[in-house]
């Protein structure tokens, strides 16, 4: 008995005891819904940036302020990383040479290999990705390297095929 006292006077020191259940309820509710205009309100001002992949706070100081990287456009605030797109003997690739990739952005490459060759092998920064007719960098945040190679497609050797007896002109087996 004495263990149930301390813990309704412990509830009613601190006056939960004396709220209904729909009143704690309205006061969650209120507060879920200040907390989701909070974020729409700082979105819309700016105060966020929603990229894919994260959610980032804007401090406009700091990127006023800073140096701009030596691989921005000074007419343009978007950054971009280069692509070095090549393909070896025996095919192509499709954009090929280096590609302008805005920061977050994606570049698709198709690989075409030349009549009588085979895609061997498609590296992106000297990882092997197989032999793939296309790749997509997606959310694109430094500069890449994408690699194709191809190979002669290997002639069949030609098979022989066994004779079955065949008579000699002279009549004889």
């Amino acid at each position: 008995m004495k263990n149930t006292e301390n813990s309704n006077n412990a509830k009613k020191k601190h006056g939960i005891s004396n709220m209904s259940m729909k009143t704690k309820w309205l006061i969650t509710g209120g507060l879920c819904v200040l907390a989701v205009l909070t974020v729409i309100l700082c979105a819309a001002d700016g105060c966020f940036d929603f990229k894919p992949g994260s959610v980032q706070a804007n401090d406009k100081t700091v990127l006023e302020s800073a140096t701009p990287a030596s691989n921005v456009d000074s007419g343009n605030s978007a950054v971009k990383y280069k692509v070095l797109v090549t393909a070896g003997n025996g095919g192509s690739a499709d954009p090929n040479g280096s590609v302008s990739v805005n920061e977050w952005g994606s570049l698709t490459v198709k690989f075409t290999p030349d009549e009588g060759y085979e895609i061997q092998a498609v590296t992106v920064d000297g990882d092997d990705k197989g032999a793939v007719e296309s790749y997509t960098l997606s959310y694109v945040t430094s500069d890449h390297s994408i690699v194709a190679t191809f190979a002669k497609i290997p002639e069949p050797t030609p098979t022989v095929q066994p004779t079955a007896n065949v008579p000699n002109s002279d009549g004889e087996d």
